[in-house]
């Protein structure tokens, strides 16, 4: 029961403030204080900052600027600035994000059967910026096509080994790369979908070239929604990853532990393939409160054979919501996992998981 007394002691979120303006009621910004506890960072606190900008004429999305800082009283911190921007009446959009990271996480070992109780902590100093440019320019309703950019440096140190595990390479250093999307999106509203369908390839090439390792990393992301009764709406996700090459520990297949089976360490079962199915019910109620619940489940293995017969890893859980800007149907949420039935764990992000 690790994840009990390293993760569930304290935790809230509650928002602060949000200004409108008196003539449109148009919502300018939001603010979200975040309190938190776990036995190795102790206490973690922190707050996340959005702005919402007015779009050039009524009915185009709004564009939006986050920016989130958490630090811990063992002198960790983290930064995320994500500015989302939409053109041309929406037909090109761009999402970005810039982070900076001095933390630690904790490694379970590689492939699909980690033991909770053992683990090994590292260090890692990250630089990140990825950037996703979309356009559905010349394309039939519903389809778009995209390039990705990431850059990121990473600098990682593990901690003495006393868990007997075998420690991969750090991989250490630039990883840097390019990729594309192609997708068909019916989603009328991306942060509270009801109704519409998902289904996006994307690949993305890394090289020694631009950086310093050479490795690919490809997914297929399916999503479905339908609303139900009294209000509530049903939600289905399923995410397939591959990678290959001389891919960083920390990027192979498998869980991100915040979006992608919620509640775990990221990469806590990992290979060069994984499977993640999420099936999600959500209900907005009043006064900027909303609740879900979910069960997801994933698995991985080094090949399509391993990964057919590797067990699966189980969740089911519950979240919290809570209105940012009601009116773009923007919600932050915490979500508390039972996984495998065996342990707890808890994530907390802006916008739904999928």
């Amino acid at each position: 029961m690790k994840f009990v007394t390293k993760i569930f002691a304290i935790f809230c979120m509650f928002s602060l403030a949000h200004a409108q303006d008196v003539q449109d009621d148009f919502q300018r910004f939001s603010l979200v204080p975040v309190l938190g506890y776990t036995e190795e960072t102790k206490l973690q606190y922190g707050a996340m900052f959005l702005l919402f900008l007015r779009p050039n004429e009524g009915g185009d999305k709004v564009h939006e600027i986050g920016l989130t800082m958490f630090r811990t009283t063992r002198d960790q911190i983290q930064v995320n600035i994500e500015p989302i921007f939409y053109l041309f009446h929406d037909k090109i959009s761009v999402w970005t994000i810039l982070r900076y990271q001095d933390w630690f996480a904790s490694y379970f070992g590689a492939g699909n059967n980690p033991d909770i109780d053992i683990f090994t902590n590292y260090d890692r100093e990250l630089f990140y910026l990825e950037s996703t440019w979309e356009s559905s320019i010349g394309m039939p309703r519903g389809i778009k096509y995209g390039v990705v950019f990431h850059f990121e440096d990473s600098q990682i140190d593990f901690n003495e080994n006393q868990s007997g595990l075998e420690l991969p390479d750090t991989h250490s250093g630039w990883r840097n790369g390019i990729g594309y999307t192609i997708s068909y999106d019916s989603r009328y509203n991306i942060n509270w979908t009801k109704h519409g369908f998902l289904a996006q390839w994307k690949q993305q090439f890394y090289s020694d070239k631009l950086g310093d390792y050479t490795f690919d990393v490809e997914s297929i992301d399916l999503r479905g929604y339908t609303k139900l009764l009294w209000g509530a709406t049903f939600a289905q996700g399923l995410l397939w990853q591959r990678t290959n090459g001389d891919v960083p520990f920390d990027m192979l297949a498998g869980p991100d532990g915040v979006k992608r089976f919620r509640g775990v360490e990221s990469r806590y079962f990992n290979g060069n393939q994984a499977i993640i199915s999420q099936s999600e019910i959500r209900k907005y109620f009043a006064y900027r409160v909303g609740a879900h619940l979910f069960f997801e489940s994933g698995k991985a293995g080094d090949y399509f054979s391993d990964l057919w017969r590797n067990k699966w890893h189980k969740s089911l859980g519950a979240g919290a919501l809570l209105g940012l800007n009601l009116s773009e149907g923007l919600f932050a949420r915490a979500d508390f996992s039972w996984v495998d039935f065996d342990h707890l764990g808890i994530s907390f992000n802006v916008r739904q998981a999928f």
